[in-house]
């Protein structure tokens, strides 16, 4: 049986979120500094690049499998402990590939603060936010 979503009487706050997601964060930086991670940067030998993002690659597909498999028995709150994993590899990614990892948040970020309802819409039949298409 599905379980029902949280009504927005309890929806979490700005501030809330937030926190969660640094909180995160933090994890990840200190599981990484912890287990001695190296990051991918000018001194990482060319030839080991791939096979790290390689492996990085499989850790996020086994996670996300998970997710898809707790969303398909209806376990929300087992769904939401998988999708905080799949963040959780996906944040570790980000860091490996050092600064890059961190330009491209602030990257992705800015560019979806840009995002507004006059440039966007959300594509009835796929949920997907898509770019509104300029009338002639």
């Amino acid at each position: 049986m599905i379980q029902p979503v949280p009504s927005q009487d309890n929806a979490v706050s700005r501030e809330d979120f937030v926190s969660a997601v640094s909180r995160l964060a933090e994890s990840v930086y200190d599981f990484h500094t912890r287990f001695d991670i190296p990051t991918i940067n000018a001194k990482t030998a060319e030839r080991d690049v791939f096979p790290r993002l390689c492996t990085r690659l499989a850790f996020l597909m086994e996670e996300t499998g998970e997710h898809a498999r707790e969303i398909n028995q209806g376990a929300l709150h087992r769904a939401a402990d998988e999708m905080a994993d799949v963040a959780f590899v996906a944040m570790g990614t980000l860091l490996e590939m050092d600064t890059l990892g961190a330009i491209a948040c602030y990257d992705v970020a800015n560019k979806n603060d840009e995002k507004t309802l006059h440039t966007h819409t959300v594509e009835p039949s796929s949920g997907k936010l898509v770019k509104r298409t300029q009338a002639k």
